[in-house]
């Protein structure tokens, strides 16, 4: 047996369906020892890396081949048999997925749905509570299936679950990966999800680490479902339907009528948004990113906050003045949206320092970079960029410091 362990590479890339049933079979229905079952999973692994095996018999492995896996899994005691479960049913749909011609057949899916909701996610508490890296698995192999329509959002929407998906957050961010982000940013933005729950949570904070920390890393892959997971949080106390507003026309967050329109929703939002003021900086300094649609979702972040708390964002933008003026200063040449934005917000950021009559130390040199720069934008043939810019300029003669 050890010989064909060495020798599995080669041999499994000839197996048809009735020997490839047969490992399974064996594993299954006979009391192997734990040492011929570990090598059984193990030359089925290295069988895997071969994608031909599994897309000429794709038919055994959606119908017979996976669930075959979950019940060897579930009957397990052995943590590295389960692991080993578990990473093959990964391979296998990673595979299976990847493969354009497989995709849109209509039986595959069905399977695959099929196991999904038969094995799979009732057996998702197990994957989360068992040893490492069983959970991590577990949660790629969830994205994977909710990316692919095999399970919905609402499949997954109950307490024990959602707080699952989100604990990595609480521990070391050096740990975490993109299908944690990713996982949590559909759960956050699912139509159903109740934000009083998403309150209950208490990680807004937390998130605002999460942003500071890819940035500073750079890891450039977490960026995007990290702003995702942002937005989604922000939204959810401004609405759907009005953050889709804001987004698409700026001038709405000096809008006074539109205003009122958000404070009826104030009692559903994430109660803890407001700490997300706090790293206001940070968005600022992603604004700046060369990726244009990171510059849109950052930017974006910095509009929808200062709907969603308007004090602790505007504290947060006003204190962080030197670099807005720098950030303006740097986009002066390129697109506009981001801009205009940022014009808008630094319009309402002024309106609320007066109106709550805060107690801010403003740097008068930034304010007065930012002047310079609003007289520029005004001649801007853009004429959202002029308007946004004419009405930067207004709010700022009516600051104490500028008068």
């Amino acid at each position: 047996m050890l010989s064909c362990l060495q020798s599995s590479h080669y041999a499994m890339c000839s197996l048809n369906s009735c020997l490839l049933w047969s490992f399974v079979y064996t594993l299954l229905y006979f009391q192997a020892r734990d040492d011929f079952q570990m090598i059984l999973l193990r030359v089925l692994e290295a069988a895997m890396e071969e994608s031909s095996v599994i897309l000429m018999e794709h038919k055994i492995f959606t119908s017979r081949f996976l669930l075959s896996l979950f019940i060897l899994y579930k009957g397990n005691k052995d943590c590295d048999a389960r692991f080993l479960c578990l990473k093959i049913l990964s391979d296998v749909m990673i595979v299976i997925f990847s493969d354009s011609s497989l995709t849109p057949d209509e039986q595959t899916l069905a399977d695959l749905k099929t196991i999904s909701h038969k094995y799979f996610l009732p057996l998702y508490p197990s994957f989360a509570e068992d040893e490492d890296p069983i959970p991590m698995y577990a949660q790629k192999l969830l994205v994977m299936l909710v990316e692919h329509d095999c399970v919905k959002v609402s499949d997954i929407l109950n307490e024990a679950t959602v707080s699952q998906c989100f604990d990595f957050l609480l521990g070391d961010l050096s740990n975490a990966n993109v299908s944690n982000v990713k996982l949590c940013f559909a759960l956050a933005s699912a139509p159903d999800m109740d934000s009083s729950f998403l309150s209950q949570l208490q990680v807004v904070r937390r998130i605002g680490t999460l942003v500071e920390f890819v940035t500073a890393k750079d890891m450039d892959g977490f960026l995007e479902p990290t702003l995702e997971l942002c937005r989604a949080f922000i939204i959810c106390g401004i609405g759907s339907s009005r953050s889709t507003a804001l987004t698409k026309e700026h001038a709405l967050l000096v809008d006074s009528a539109f205003n009122m329109s958000i404070a009826v929703d104030q009692q559903s939002c994430i109660m803890d948004i407001c700490d997300l003021g706090g790293s206001m900086g940070i968005f600022l300094e992603v604004v700046g990113n060369s990726d244009p649609h990171i510059s849109d979702l950052a930017s974006d972040c910095v509009v929808l906050l200062l709907k969603a708390a308007p004090r602790e964002a505007t504290m947060g933008l006003l204190t962080n003045l030197p670099k807005l003026s720098a950030l303006l200063d740097s986009l002066k040449h390129g697109v506009s949206l981001q801009l205009t934005r940022l014009l808008y917000s630094l319009a309402f950021s002024c309106r609320q320092y007066l109106a709550q009559g805060m107690i801010l130390s403003i740097s008068v040199p930034a304010l007065m970079r930012v002047e310079a720069l609003v007289s520029a934008f005004k001649g801007s043939h853009d004429s959202c960029l002029a308007d946004a810019a004419s009405y930067l300029g207004a709010e700022l003669q009516r600051l104490p410091c500028c008068g």
